[in-house]
């Protein structure tokens, strides 16, 4: 009999029901200015969930399945501080308890999920599991946007196109590599049981004649990409700056990205980002305020620019056996192992990625 390939695993991973351990991870779910007086419904980790704000202005996240005829509770209305189902005017309170106003003497109670607001962002995780929230800081950074975008792969193709470097010669204007001189990028990964760091320094592309000025960056200077992904729940940290070759000279400014992976399902993902901009111009924020137009439009393109090349994928399958692996994709096998492990709840030794 063959051996199972990696993607065999996977798939068999995700039909023992590790949806729900995904949920056990604080989960950014919807930006903040997209939920209103009216309830919004998402779908995170496989999971249809109802979002919405009590009269306080709290979020709260419930399924988005009523029990009583499995109608959307997102297509409801929200009356004081509880969800009203459309079809019959059942309620709910931001911890699923239920009512009935035809049989006051019938409850009934849905799932709920524990909900919190942060980084323009809303998030939820699951009512029995206590993870620590992510670390999204930026000491001296001057916050510039949080940003929403939809993949249409498999969570780990998204996390491969974001967490590497190589395809930055010919995908990215701003943020990678001269392409004839990609073979000079030095690059270096290091890992712990629960962390994954890859740092990349090499001659920068020729960027847009104006921006280039903006930024201070000169031909010839070394582009910094560094970054590290944790995976409760599976997020990248991303440090870019430029250098003169000897390092003695540094650009105007630097900039700090988070990016956190959510499923939705096994063929969409979505990517949330948080993005940080530090300035050495003279000024309150060194100007950035000024320029947080131009740098939020150059950011959303730059993750548009990611994206775009999901939707041209000739296969979307997660295994990597088989593929003609470079320099730059060590950490392919490096983050497989961790999302399986940490993130999607599997067994010690039951998969093997790599």
């Amino acid at each position: 009999m063959h051996a199972r390939t990696a993607n065999d695993r996977l798939k068999g991973i995700l039909a023992e029901g590790t949806w729900m351990g995904m949920l056990d991870h604080w989960q950014p779910v919807l930006l903040s200015r997209r939920l209103r007086r009216d309830p919004v419904g998402v779908v995170v980790a496989n999971q249809p969930v109802a979002l919405f704000r009590t009269s306080g202005g709290e979020v709260a996240a419930l399924s988005d399945v009523c029990p009583h005829r499995r109608l959307k509770l997102s297509v409801g209305k929200v009356v004081g501080d509880r969800l009203q189902c459309k079809y019959h005017g059942w309620t709910f309170d931001d911890c699923g308890n239920g009512e009935s106003p035809a049989a006051p003497k019938l409850t009934a109670c849905t799932a709920s999920y524990d909900a919190r607001e942060a980084h323009g962002l809303v998030w939820i995780k699951s009512r029995t599991s206590a993870p620590p929230f992510p670390d999204v800081t930026a000491p001296g950074f001057y916050p510039i946007c949080t940003l929403e975008h939809t993949v249409p792969a498999p969570l780990e193709l998204a996390v491969d196109n974001f967490n590497e470097i190589e395809h930055s010669a010919t995908v990215h204007d701003t943020f990678g590599y001269d392409l004839d001189r990609l073979s000079e990028v030095k690059v270096a990964f290091e890992s712990t049981d629960d962390m994954v760091k890859v740092t990349n320094a090499g001659p920068t592309k020729t960027l847009n004649r104006a921006f280039a000025w903006l930024l201070g960056i000169r031909k010839g200077d070394t582009f910094h990409d560094h970054w590290t992904t944790r995976f409760s729940p599976v997020h990248s940290v991303f440090d870019h700056w430029w250098t003169s070759p000897d390092g003695a000279r540094e650009a105007m400014v630097r900039w700090r990205l988070y990016i956190f992976f959510v499923p939705q399902d096994d063929k969409t993902t979505r990517v949330f980002s948080v993005t940080f901009a530090k300035s050495r111009y003279p000024g309150p924020a060194g100007g950035l305020r000024l320029f947080r137009w131009l740098l939020r439009r150059e950011i959303d393109r730059e993750v548009r620019s990611d994206v775009s090349m999901l939707y041209h994928m000739a296969d979307y399958g997660t295994g990597i056996e088989g593929l003609k692996l470079s320099r730059f994709d060590k950490v392919l096998g490096l983050t497989r192992d961790r999302i399986a492990r940490i993130y999607r709840g599997a067994p010690a030794g039951r998969v093997t990625l790599v």
